[in-house]
Order: structure tokens, then sequence, then C-alpha cells
């Protein structure tokens, strides 16, 4: 009997939460055509554009919606049609290649006389000067990139913003304006003969993916040589403190990235992130074949260059996933009551047992919502926001009444 109630539960909840995520498909389909944004490069400046919708409502095609359904990754065209590949990375085979490979070097790196960042750069704005940028990436051994993101506005959050340098150049791609073209990049990114130079690009390789289906193949991330080389910080700020001399206000990677036009200082550390970090890289390379040369026992020679590559390489293995649970705002829901509940000490029965389904209800709504609206969560409503709520809610009939 118990068996066949748990069935039934577990049979409602899974058909709530499918109605659920088509209502939510639907009606966010449905909002994103009615409020497309005009063709225009400025968003949200409100002394100078009257336009204030959300710049993803123009998006033709978003790979992660905010349904409760599982994403989807690539399919590369010669890949088995069976089912249970759909979520199996498109470039392991490429990337395992990397990891085993003995001999890799990064003769590539050229020593670097002028750091000096010129007053030029280029804005990237449309299909042409995309494919142009990809001619030029083509040709180069290894540039670096860096992303800035917008997640305030938005449920997932998503790319806003893409740097890349070359030895000779330092480019700003739009991917709010680009955001159904940058397909066409794709295939650079995932060129096993370009090195991509990322710092700390663990989120940095599921935000392309989650945007735009780009997999990075062939990684240098000059965090991972931080670990290796047991520095004492690894950020990036330090890194460009210790080996370029330069500052940078982190704040300002807090700005809302969606902006049309950016401001000057935005543009400046945009460029900053990207700019140096090819230098960067050359130095913890010689480091790395530095360390590898003190030590004086073959037998017992750890590989420092190839360490660094390895630990790169690994994060491009990372798969970009949706959260899906059993009941909207259920992890969140959980989270919240069990911080509250044992912070709050000696508390009545009735109040343990019904505070943790307010603040259930309450996520489930919030969650919903933000879904609804494309928003996040901590727009919507915030955790101190909901236990607030749950927190002052009448308990009992008296209180009701009272």
């Amino acid at each position: 009997m118990e068996n066949r109630y748990k069935m039934r539960v577990m049979a409602v909840t899974i058909g709530t939460l499918a109605a659920l995520s088509i209502f939510i498909t639907v009606r966010y389909r449905r909002r994103r055509r009615s409020q497309k944004c005009p063709s225009s490069s400025c968003y949200l400046r409100g002394d100078h554009c009257q336009n204030q919708k959300k710049p993803q409502h123009a998006f033709k095609r978003v790979l992660a919606d905010n349904s409760y359904s599982p994403f989807k990754h690539l399919k590369k065209l010669h890949d088995s049609p069976n089912e249970n590949d759909l979520n199996s990375h498109p470039y392991e085979a490429e990337i395992t290649a990397l990891l085993d490979n003995p001999g890799l070097e990064f003769s590539f790196m050229n020593e670097y006389t002028d750091l000096k960042m010129s007053e030029t750069y280029t804005w990237v704005e449309t299909e042409t000067q995309l494919k142009e940028l990809v001619d030029v990436l083509s040709k180069e051994r290894v540039f670096s990139v860096d992303t800035e993101q917008h997640s305030l506005r938005s449920f997932l959050g998503f790319t806003a913003l893409i740097q890349i340098s070359t030895q000779k150049e330092d480019y700003l791609v739009d991917t709010i304006a680009l955001h159904d073209a940058m397909s066409v990049i794709r295939p650079v990114f995932a060129d096993s003969s370009i090195c991509k130079v990322f710092h700390g690009s663990d989120n940095d390789i599921l935000w392309l993916q989650r945007d735009f289906h780009i997999y990075v193949v062939n990684l240098f991330d000059t965090a991972k040589a931080c670990e290796v080389l047991s520095k004492p910080q690894k950020s990036l700020a330090y890194l460009l403190e210790t080996y370029c001399g330069v500052t940078t206000n982190k704040l300002l990677q807090r700005e809302d990235w969606r902006q049309r036009p950016l401001s000057n200082e935005m543009v400046q550390y945009a460029r900053i992130d990207a700019h140096y970090l090819l230098y960067i890289a050359n130095c913890l390379i010689a480091e790395l074949k530095q360390q590898e040369n003190e030590i004086s026992c073959p037998d017992d020679k750890f590989h420092f260059v190839l360490e660094a590559s390895r630990r790169s390489n690994m994060t491009c293995l990372q798969l970009y996933t949706k959260d899906v649970e059993g009941f909207p705002g259920e992890s969140a829901a959980s989270s919240l009551s069990s911080r509250h509940l044992n912070g709050q000490g000696g508390v009545s029965s009735n109040f343990e047992t019904k505070f943790p389904d307010l603040v259930r209800r309450l996520c489930a709504w919030r969650d919903i919502m933000a879904r609804l609206h494309d928003e996040s969560l901590r727009y919507v409503l915030s955790d101190q926001a909901i236990v607030a709520l749950a927190d002052r809610a009448p308990m009992t009939t008296t209180e009701s009444l009272g």
C-alpha cells in the first residue's frame, strides 16, 4: 500500500514537472517573440536609449532554455545516433589524445619584449567581422580568451562579451549582437592544433557550451599552472601585478555587461584580462620548465609542463548541465530551512514542522516565476526575504486571528 502511494506521488510529481516545463517553454518563447529588441547596438543605457527590453529577447535560438528539460550537447554529424550518447562530450576523443600525448611542448610561445597595450582594439559586432576574426585565429598557434557574464536579469545567465587576444591584436566580441552567429567561431576553439589560454577556465568552459555549443580543445589554464607551481596565490589580479605590474579594479566584473556602448573603464578592464594572458602564460611555462630542469634525478623527474597541460585539458572534458530537481526550488528550500532552524536553537515543534513547508512553497513559487520571466532567483525574491516571510507567517489559528 505504501509503495503504491509513493508511486502515485512520484507520478503526480513527474506529471506536474512535465506540464510546468511545457508551460514555461511556451510562455518563455512567446514572451521573447513579443518583446524582441529592435536591431540596435544600444542596450540598457537610460541616458541615451529608450529601449529597456532585455537583449536576450532578441536571441532566435536559446540552447539552454528555462524549462525543466535537460541540456542537450552538440552532436557531431559522424557520431552514432544512440540516444544514450546525446550528452557525451563531442570532442572527448580529441581532448583525450592531448592528455595522452607525452611529447606536448609549448614551443610556439615567444618571448615578449613589449607589454604595452596599444590604444586600438577591434570591436566585433557583425557576422562579417566575426568571420574575419575566425580567419585571423585559424592562422594563429595560440590566442587568449576571457568572458564577461550577465546573471542578475536572466535565470540561467548568458555570455555578454568574449575577449580574445593574439600577439598582435585585441578583439572584443559582442556576443549579444552575435548570439545567433557564434557557431562560426566554434571550429577554431575545437581545433587541437591551436592552444587557447584562459585563466580560471572552469566556468568559462561551461558557459561557452551553454550559450553557443562552443567546446574548447587544447587549453592552457594559467590558474592550473599556478597550482602546479604551488604559487602563494593564483588569482589573475595577482599574476597581472606580479608579472606585468598592472592593477585592475575587480569591482568592474560586477558591472552590467549587457549595456552598449561599454564605458571606457569597462573596455579597458575587458582588454586587460585577455591582453596580458599570453605573456603571463609564457612566464609560467618558463618557470615550469625551470622546475623540471632543477630536479637532478631523472627517475624522480616530475613533468611540470605536462601536468599543467593535463590539468588544463581535464577541465575541457567538463559538460554543462542544467539543475533538474524533483520539485521546483527543492534544494534551495532544504538549504534555507536547515540553516535557519539550526541557527534558531530551541523552537516549537509546530514551527519546526510548518516553517520548512512554507519555505518550500515560497522557493517553488520563486523558481517558477524566475523561469517564466527569465529573472535570477535573487532578483525575484532573495533568500533573506523568503526566510523573513516564512518566519513571520502565523503558525496557529490563534495567531492568524490575532
